[in-house]
C-alpha cells in the first residue's frame, strides 16, 4: 500500500482532510469506494475528504451505500464518477475538474454541491451530470459551477426530488447540446425555492431549460444578469406547478427557432412577475411567450419587459385564468410579426386588465389584442397609446390599430376611460362590425343607470352596422329603410324625433290640401273644391280651414276631421289624381312613423344588429 493511500484511510477514520500537494499523489479510485464501503474500518462522520488530489481510474460508487459522505477540493477526475442506486449523506464537489457525474437514482440524505468554479466537461450523450430520479434532502447548490456537454445535457435530472433550494448563482455556465435540453428537470419535485442568478445557459441545437411537468414547492426566482439561449425553445415551462411566486428580472431569454418562454398549462399558485430589463426573444409563429390555458392565483405584471417575435405573436394566453390583476407597465413592449397580435387572449378570464399609457403594442398586420371570448371581472383598461394616441371620440380614426373585441366582456371601465372613448375603439380600432361590443358597452352603462348613454351607444351599433356590415341588412332598398329609419326614429331610441317628424308629416299634408285649393283643373274649377251636396255647391273654393283640414282628413288614415263633406279633390282631374297620390305617401309616412313610435316604444327594434 502506497504513502498516500494510508494517509488516505487514516485521514478518513480521524475526519481530516487529505491535502495533495504533490503531482505524484495520485489517489486510485477504487480505494474511495472500498472505504465508503467500511472494507477499511469504521469511518468518521465527516467521510472522505480530499483536497488537491488527481484520481486514477473510474470512481465506481453504483448501489454503495454509506454512513460517511464524499468531499472533493479542487481534485482532478479524468473519468466520470458512476454512481447509480447508490446511497450517501452527502456529495461536494468545491472547485476542480470533473469527467461527469452519472449518478441516476442517487439518495443524498443532505446536499450536493458543485460549486465554487468547479469543471465537468464530458462528450456523453446521456448526459455530464446524470441525476434522473435521483433523491436529495437538502440543496442543490451549483454556484459557480461550468457544466459542458457536447454531445447531450449538460444537466439530466427527469424526476429528480430537492428537499431544499435549487441553487444556480455567482457565474454558472451551462453548455449542453440536442432536443433533450441544456438542463433537462423533466417532473422533477423542488421542495423549495428556484433560485438562479449570474447564470448563462445555452443549447445551440435544441431546448436551454426543461422544466415540463415539474413541481416547485417555493419560490421559481430568476433574478439577476440571467442568459439563457436555446434553438428550439428557451425555457419550458408546460405542465409546470409553482406553488409560490415566479419571477424574473434582469433576464434575457432568446430562442432562435421557437418559444422563447412556453407555459402551456402552466399553474402557478402565488403571482407572475416580469420585472426591470426582462428581454424574451423567439421566433415561432405560436408565440413568443406561450401561456396557453394556465392558471395563475394572483396577479401578473410585466414591468420593462421587451417581448419580441418576428413570426407571430409576442404572448399567446387563450384561455389562461388569471385570479388577480393584468398588468402592463413602464417601458414594456411587445412586438409582434407574421399574423400574430401582441397578446392574444381568447376565451381568457382575468380580474383587471390594465396597460400604462407608456407601454407599447406592435404588430405587422394584425390587431394588437385578440380579446375575443374574453372575460375581466371587474374593469378594463387598454392602452390609449397603443390604440388611440389622441383618445379620439368620434366616428372616424386617422390611427389605424385594432382590437378584436367580439364577445369581449367586463364589469366596468378603469376610471381613465370614459364611454366615449370606450365607443371609438369599438367603431373605428376594431377590424370589422361585431354587435357584442356595442352591447357589452350598453348593458355596463345602463347597470350605471346612464340610460341617454345607452341610447346613444345603441344608435351608434345601427349606424355601424350599416357603415361596415351593409350586406347583413339586405338589398338596397332594405339598407335605405335603415337608414330612413335612423334619419327618422333614431332606430327607435328617439321618441322624440319620431314625433317630430310625425307632426312634419301632418304639416306637410295640410300644406297639401291648402296647395290643391291653389291649382285650378280647367276655367273656374280647382283641384280641391266644395263638393255637390255642400251648401254653397259644387265648384266653389274652399276656404284655407277646409284646404288644411282636408289635407288633414286625406294624411289621417284612422282620424277623420269631416272636411271631406263638404270640401274634397277633384280626382277626374290629372292634377286631382297626383295630389291624390301624394296624400297617399303621406298616409303612407304616417303608418311607417306610428309603427316605429309603437315598435320604439314598446322596445321591440332595441335588438343586436
Amino acid at each position: 500500500m502506497t504513502d498516500i493511500e494510508q494517509r488516505l484511510i487514516a485521514a478518513a477514520r480521524d475526519g481530516e482532510w487529505l491535502t495533495c500537494a504533490e503531482p505524484d499523489d495520485v489517489v486510485p479510485a477504487g480505494l474511495i469506494r472500498e472505504l465508503l464501503l467500511g472494507r477499511h474500518g469504521e469511518l468518521d462522520a465527516a467521510g472522505v475528504r480530499l483536497r488537491g488530489a488527481r484520481i486514477d481510474g473510474m470512481l465506481n460508487l453504483n448501489r454503495v451505500k454509506a454512513s460517511a459522505g464524499l468531499t472533493f477540493t479542487d481534485c482532478t477526475i479524468e473519468e466520470p464518477i458512476t454512481a447509480l442506486y447508490a446511497s450517501l449523506p452527502s456529495l461536494i464537489f468545491n472547485g476542480g475538474r470533473c469527467g461527469g457525474i452519472h449518478a441516476d437514482s442517487l439518495h443524498l440524505d443532505s446536499v450536493l454541491f458543485l460549486r465554487n468554479g468547479v469543471r465537468i466537461i464530458a462528450d456523453s450523450e446521456p448526459g455530464a451530470v446524470r441525476l434522473v430520479g435521483a433523491h436529495i434532502g437538502g440543496d442543490l447548490d451549483l454556484t459557480g459551477a461550468e457544466i459542458t456537454n457536447t454531445a447531450g445535457p449538460a444537466l439530466a435530472a427527469g424526476g429528480l426530488e430537492v428537499g431544499g433550494i435549487l441553487i444556480f448563482r455567482d457565474g454558472v455556465r451551462i453548455l449542453g447540446h440536442g432536443h433533450r435540453g441544456a438542463i433537462n428537470l423533466t417532473g422533477a419535485h423542488l421542495a423549495s425555492d428556484f433560485d438562479m442568478a449570474d447564470t448563462e445557459i445555452t443549447n445551440a441545437t435544441g431546448p436551454a431549460v426543461v422544466l415540463e411537468s415539474a413541481v416547485v414547492d417555493g419560490t421559481f426566482a430568476l433574478w439577476r444578469n440571467i442568459r439563457i439561449n436555446g434553438h428550439d425553445s428557451g425555457l419550458d415551462l408546460r405542465g409546470a406547478h409553482f406553488l409560490g411566486q415566479f419571477g424574473l428580472r434582469d433576464t434575457e431569454i432568446t430562442c432562435s427557432a421557437g418559444i422563447a418562454l412556453d407555459a402551456n398549462s402552466v399553474k402557478v399558485d402565488g403571482s407572475l412577475m416580469l420585472k426591470s430589463e426582462v428581454r424574451i426573444t423567439g421566433r415561432d409563429e405560436a408565440s413568443t411567450v406561450n401561456l396557453l390555458g394556465g392558471r395563475i392565483s394572483g396577479i401578473v405584471e410585466l414591468t420593462d419587459t421587451t417581448i419580441t417575435n418576428p413570426a407571430g405573436p409576442a404572448i399567446t394566453a387563450d384561455r389562461v385564468r388569471i385570479g388577480g390583476d393584468l398588468t402592463l407597465r413602464g417601458r414594456t413592449r411587445l412586438s409582434a410579426g407574421g399574423n400574430g397580435s401582441a397578446i392574444e387572449m381568447a376565451g381568457a378570464h382575468v380580474e383587471r386588465f390594465s396597460c400604462d399609457k407608456t407601454v407599447v403594442l406592435e404588430t405587422k398586420s394584425a390587431p394588437v389584442l385578440d380579446l375575443r371570448d374574453a372575460a375581466v371581472g371587474v374593469a378594463v383598461g387598454l392602452p390609449h397609446s397603443a390604440l388611440c394616441p389622441d383618445r379620439g371620440r368620434g366616428t372616424t380614426c386617422e390611427h389605424k390599430a385594432l382590437v378584436r373585441l367580439e364577445h369581449f366582456s367586463y364589469a366596468s371601465l378603469a376610471s381613465r376611460w370614459d364611454w366615449e372613448e370606450w365607443l371609438h375603439v369599438i367603431r373605428c380600432h376594431t377590424p370589422a362590425y361585431h354587435a357584442s361590443g356595442y352591447q357589452r358597452l350598453a348593458a355596463v352603462e345602463r347597470a350605471a343607470g346612464h340610460d341617454g348613454t345607452v341610447r346613444r351607444i345603441l344608435m351608434a351599433q345601427q349606424t355601424d352596422l350599416r357603415r361596415r356590415s351593409p350586406r347583413s341588412l339586405g338589398g338596397r332598398l332594405t339598407r335605405w329603410f335603415h337608414w330612413l329609419w335612423g334619419v327618422l326614429a333614431g332606430y327607435g331610441y328617439r321618441a322624440r324625433r319620431t314625433a317630430a317628424a310625425l307632426l312634419l308629416v301632418l304639416v306637410v299634408a295640410g300644406a297639401i290640401g291648402w296647395w290643391a285649393g291653389q291649382v285650378s283643373t280647367r276655367p273656374g274649377h280647382l283641384v280641391a273644391e266644395r263638393v255637390a251636396s255642400a251648401p254653397v255647391g259644387a265648384g266653389t273654393p274652399c276656404s284655407t280651414v277646409e284646404l288644411v283640414g282636408l289635407g288633414l282628413d286625406r294624411g289621417l288614415p284612422l282620424a277623420m276631421t269631416g272636411m271631406r263633406a263638404r270640401c274634397d279633390l277633384d280626382t277626374a282631374s290629372r292634377k286631382g289624381q297626383a295630389f291624390t297620390a301624394a296624400i297617399w305617401l303621406v298616409q303612407l309616412a304616417v303608418w311607417g312613423l306610428a309603427t316605429l313610435a309603437l315598435a320604439g316604444y314598446t322596445n321591440l327594434v332595441r335588438k343586436p344588429g
